[in-house]
């Protein structure tokens, strides 16, 4: 990829005054999602209450985060009771080295760290909404990228990821900032965020290594170096507290893949295993393949090969759902460089967010508890947009109906 054309150039005092008043936005934002939610309601953000109270137990009593009375503890406060054979576990299953984002927050209470993970959520999709069509090089004028911004923050999966504070939103931020990294330029900022993103590594075990393959492939050792680097700390990181962490990780997420319930969309689809590997490997093979073989490589058929990586681990990944797909934005902003009209990009946001959501309210059958409603979440709503992307990029595949314009 190339530089961009234009760079904004901010003096140090600028940088410095920008930098504040992000931060003041972000503590203000903080103190009334405070005052107005997390005061008053104990657990206000789901997926955030496992890894705060095994990332606690771990730093502040130096107990197995990984360890079935950590689990237990974290039941009887989520729930009351331990999960039934019936229900999840509210086991930790993230590698220790999220605890670069959440650790931070054990050191205050809960209600406080709910906040401020919100507002992380908060400004993770501000940055995607900014670098995202940047990142891929796509361009909508000023009413689009309008209707764009409310289309991402509208979208059903992106609902449902906030509600729950997902940190999947945070990874998809890193991925995008890598993305534009590789764009203009940003080697180090590329290999820093690609190591950053590796704490949810469903979402990005093909990502990652594929564009470290690139990277050495072009030679590209500042993003590789800054990959091996940061990659390096936060491994060892977590060894300060739990030397054998990976261990206990890897048994941990065992254990995880047993009782939770979420199939990959290809897996759905064929109801094997086998067949799904055979065709998640056929579509990394045309990936390479058409990206070899295209006239420019390192131009938009390299974006369009990243968008295929991202779409292939959203079909195969293990255990994923729906609520991990913002991500998957990359690779529709990436068709959208390849769409004829603004209109016609305007009609595919506004099907795809009412579409979804009228998924919800008319297919969706009624459910007995949580559990049933998102299995049936899973089953109709994760496959849409990875199938559908899958099927447009295969479509748009370099060589065969041409590439889009550099930026």
């Amino acid at each position: 990829m190339t530089r961009a054309s234009a760079v904004l150039t901010l003096s140090t005092v600028q940088r410095v005054l920008l930098a504040l008043l992000a931060l003041a936005l972000f503590v203000l934002n903080a103190w009334g999602v405070y005052t107005l939610f997390t005061s008053r309601v104990q657990i206000a953000v789901w997926d955030l209450h496992i890894p705060w109270l095994a990332l606690r137990a771990m730093l502040c009593d130096g107990a197995d985060p990984y360890s079935d009375e950590v689990t237990q503890a974290t039941e009887w406060q989520m729930l009351g009771r331990l999960a039934r054979p019936d229900e999840l576990r509210l086991a930790l299953a993230y590698p220790l080295h999220v605890m670069v984002l959440i650790g931070p927050l054990t050191l205050v209470p809960l209600p406080v760290a709910q906040a401020l993970w919100f507002s992380l959520l908060e400004a993770s999709l501000v940055a995607f909404i900014v670098v995202a069509p940047r990142a891929v090089g796509w361009r909508p004028p000023l009413w689009l990228l309008a209707l764009t911004a409310f289309f991402v923050l509208g979208l059903y999966p992106n609902v449902w990821a906030m509600i729950l504070g997902q940190v999947s939103i945070v990874v998809a931020a890193l991925i995008a900032l890598a993305w534009w990294g590789l764009r203009t330029g940003q080697w180090k900022l590329a290999g820093v965020c690609l190591a950053l993103a590796t704490i949810k590594p469903q979402m990005t075990f093909l990502f990652v290594p594929g564009v470290l393959a690139w990277a050495a492939y072009r030679r590209c050792w500042r993003v590789v170096t800054a990959f091996v680097v940061t990659f390096g700390v936060l491994i060892l990181l977590p060894c300060l507290w739990l030397p054998s962490w990976p261990l206990s990780w890897l048994a941990a997420l065992e254990s995880y893949v047993g009782y939770t319930i979420y199939e990959p969309p290809l897996v759905m689809l064929t109801r094997s295993t086998w067949p799904a590997g055979v065709i998640a490997a056929s579509l990394l093979g045309w990936t390479v393949y058409r990206w070899w073989h295209a006239p420019e490589p390192q131009g938009a058929a390299l974006d369009w090969a990243l968008g295929m990586l991202v779409v292939v681990s959203a079909l195969v990944a293990p255990r994923t759902t729906h609520v991990n797909q913002l991500m998957l934005l990359l690779p529709l902003f990436v068709v959208f460089t390849q769409l004829p009209g603004s209109g016609i990009i305007a009609a595919v946001e506004i099907v795809l967010l009412a579409g979804l959501w009228l998924v919800d309210l008319v297919l969706l059958p009624p459910t007995a508890n949580s559990l049933q409603h998102m299995t049936w979440q899973h089953r109709l709503i994760s496959p849409i947009l990875p199938f559908g992307l899958v099927l447009a990029l295969l479509y748009f595949s370099p060589g065969r109906r041409g590439e889009a314009p550099d930026a």
